[in-house]
């Protein structure tokens, strides 16, 4: 049952988190995007609004918390229930007991202490009723321990001081589907006061309300074997402190029917989860403006699955949300279908619309996903602790980071998503295969095409990437426009610390990207700030240094990689049009370091001079990068346009027939003509005999 006034109170919360899934902001190179953070002003009330969009939504979150849910306190009680092992003692009105089971019929405020070693409380009434737990304990051998099977609404409070106990059956004598929680109501429940309550839930859920749950200042302890705690249209927390242990989800809500409904929205709390599935599940979003949360999902990182290629795709699981990967193919009906996989989902937060995080303390270890939003993800501030068994972070539209402190220990990607806009904080990122993934899904970006809807855009804040596949990879733009960006990337050459399959745009910032050099890509002579392609002759260890210094001999750039490396990209305001620039490896410096990037000023001048170059354009080469190979023009580096049209000669079994370069020119070494400003020209096929098709290799009696 749904109380109007509540869903028109919060019917547009939902609205609200769902804003974004119109589109990515855009890829404006000023610094700024059509995309602005929430903000929760001090009457409590949380907005998210969009330029390109005329409509401005918002969840006053103070309705959620009435007087009374905040109080925690009771006037004297108009029934006294004493609980005394097999027997029931009740002075008062309102309350009946039949051998173990006490019934409660109408409003008022139930006192209850002692021991009930066998029995429940059945609430039956149209009336708001509270029941005072005072250092009581219930156990029942055949049910819930409390059942309110109606109600107006249902206050349990433990005051200040005491510590109440509530056990469940292990089977429950009644076959129906409920109760099947310690703590079951068919309508609005509020646990609050000062006071401890332990919950055990042996048969299922620990405490499940078919309306919303609200918790406020309490200390909740939940053990059980399904989920922790459940509430239908939301559950809403403040000040309290909850510690699950459940065999399924830790806390979740599940109404997707009514509009502005299925959330979980925290004001403030302490959180301690060990789940078996999702730590918290929201079937619509996920809101935080403050608390601390420990989860353990899944069985943590170490139990995520293995990955392998997903050829730039999302790597979703299917039933996990997100994009799947394709499992089996009918290669005679050219058909492909997902393989029957385990649907149980194992990630730490997960807002099906929505996850909007405006402040707290995160330490998330999951086996799949840490966070996890089928829609977008927002994040303004706070502190953030994630190891991954699959993606630190994913949202299928929008991950947006405006703000705080996000350190992704461990992970399969870091940051995944169609769109992914950084403008403020700090991001630090470990993965083993990319760092940040910008894609939608789609088997266009996978296979080197272009997806228009994909943008990585990065404005502001400082991103630190340790990356053995891509560092920063997207199937559509790429855009520095501010920020500094730090990036370790692959020792592989068939990876790359930069991998665009759109247009990579720098127009402000610090960009320093080391890895290796067979997939090296770089940003266009579109860009507006100088760019510096620097390859070296031979692979340089980890923590070799690499130091820029102007004609002057002042330092611009200091970068010591964390990995072995042979190319470094340097993009910075300072590096200036006509200056001439002197490269030194080795060395040392006595700055500070984030992520092996130093600050200017302490190189100590001890390196080895390797080379000079004069900025003379956009990109400038420096070592055998050169563009020769046609590597890194901005459009996916190293892809030929129209390679669908080229074909490569074959034997009389299909096999590529490759030539031996001992016969070619230049020992085999492939020279791309170039025109002035070093881009490869591709000749039109139009003019070529053959239609451009390239003929078979002379047989060896021609």
């Amino acid at each position: 049952m749904i109380n109007n006034n509540k869903l028109f109170g919060f019917m547009s919360a939902a609205a609200a988190f769902s804003l974004f899934a119109s589109g990515c902001a855009n890829d404006k190179t000023d610094g700024k995007s059509e995309y602005i953070s929430d903000t929760v002003s001090e009457s409590g009330i949380q907005q998210i609004s969009a330029d390109n969009t005329s409509e401005s939504t918002s969840i006053n979150v103070e309705d959620i918390f009435s007087d009374r849910d905040l109080s925690g306190d009771y006037d004297v009680p108009n029934c006294e229930i004493s609980l005394q092992g097999d027997k029931i003692a009740i002075e008062g009105t309102g309350a009946s007991a039949d051998d173990s089971v006490i019934t409660v019929t109408d409003d008022g405020i139930y006192r209850i202490t002692g021991v009930l070693d066998d029995g429940k409380i059945i609430v039956n009434s149209d009336a708001k009723i509270q029941l005072v737990l005072d250092n009581a304990t219930i156990t029942s051998l055949d049910s819930a321990a409390i059942y309110a099977m109606n109600s107006d609404k249902l206050f349990i409070t433990v005051p200040e001081g005491t510590t109440s106990t509530l056990n469940d059956a292990a089977v429950y004598s009644d076959s129906s589907n409920e109760p099947d929680a310690c703590i079951f109501s068919s309508d609005s429940l509020t646990l609050n006061g000062g006071g401890t309550l332990n919950v055990n839930g042996s048969f299922n859920e620990g405490i499940t309300s078919k309306d919303d749950i609200v918790i406020v200042g309490c200390t909740l302890n939940v053990s059980s074997a399904g989920n922790g705690i459940k509430g239908k249209d939301y559950v809403a927390v403040s000040g309290a402190e909850i510690n699950i242990d459940s065999g399924a989800d830790g806390i979740k809500s599940t109404n997707v029917t009514d509009e502005g409904m299925g959330f979980v929205y925290v004001r403030s709390g302490t959180f301690n989860i060990i789940s078996a599935n999702d730590g918290i599940q929201a079937d619509t979003s996920f809101i935080a403006d403050e608390g601390v949360f420990s989860i353990t999902s899944g069985g943590g990182s170490e139990n995520g699955e293995e990955h392998t290629d997903d050829f730039g795709g999302f790597g979703g699981r299917g039933g996990k949300g997100g994009f799947a990967a394709p499992q089996t193919a009918d290669l005679e009906s050219g058909t492909v279908s997902a393989s029957d996989t385990d649907s149980v989902s194992t990630k730490g937060i997960k807002g099906s619309d929505a996850v909007n995080i405006g402040k707290g303390e995160f330490y998330i270890d999951s086996a799949d996903d840490a966070i996890h939003s089928n829609g977008n993800v927002s994040i303004s501030d706070g502190s953030f602790t994630l190891n991954s068994g699959s993606k630190g972070i994913h949202a299928d539209s929008e991950v947006a980071i405006s703000g705080g402190e996000v350190n992704i220990e461990k992970s399969y990607e870091g940051i995944e998503g169609a769109c992914i806009n950084v403008e403020g904080g700090m991001v630090n990122v470990t993965a083993s295969d990319d760092g940040f993934n910008a894609s939608d899904g789609s088997s266009q970006g996978s296979m080197g095409g272009n997806s228009d809807s994909v943008k990585l855009n990065i404005s502001g804040g400082t991103v630190c990437i340790n990356a053995e596949g891509d560092g920063l990879d997207s199937n559509g733009s790429m855009t520095f426009s501010g920020g500094t960006v730090i990036i370790n990337g692959p020792v592989n050459d068939g990876n790359g610390a930069l991998d665009g399959n759109g247009e990579i745009i720098c127009t402000g910032g610090l960009l320093a990207a080391a890895g290796s050099s067979g997939m090296i890509e770089y940003p266009s002579s579109n860009s507006t700030q100088n760019v510096a392609v620097i390859t070296l002759d031979s692979y340089r260890d980890s923590g070799t240094l690499v130091t820029v210094c102007d004609s002057d001999g002042a330092e611009v750039l200091s970068f010591a990689p964390l990995k072995s490396f042979n190319s470094v990209i340097f993009s910075s305001p300072d590096l200036i049009r006509g200056e001439t620039y002197t490269i030194y490896t080795g060395g040392s410096s006595d700055a500070e370091n984030i992520c092996g990037f130093y600050t200017v000023g302490g190189y100590k001048s001890d390196g080895i001079e390797t080379e000079s170059f004069t900025v003379e354009d956009v990109n400038t080469f420096i070592g055998s990068s050169g563009g020769q190979m046609g590597f890194g023009n901005g459009h996916g580096g190293g892809r030929m346009p129209d390679r669908e049209n080229i074909q490569s000669p074959t034997d009389e079994n299909g096999e590529i027939v490759r030539p031996n370069k001992e016969h070619m020119p230049d020992g085999g070494e492939m020279q791309f003509p170039t025109d002035e400003n070093g881009e490869i020209v591709f000749p039109d096929k139009d003019k070529m005999p053959n239609d451009g098709e390239i003929p078979p290799p002379p047989s060896e009696n021609s």
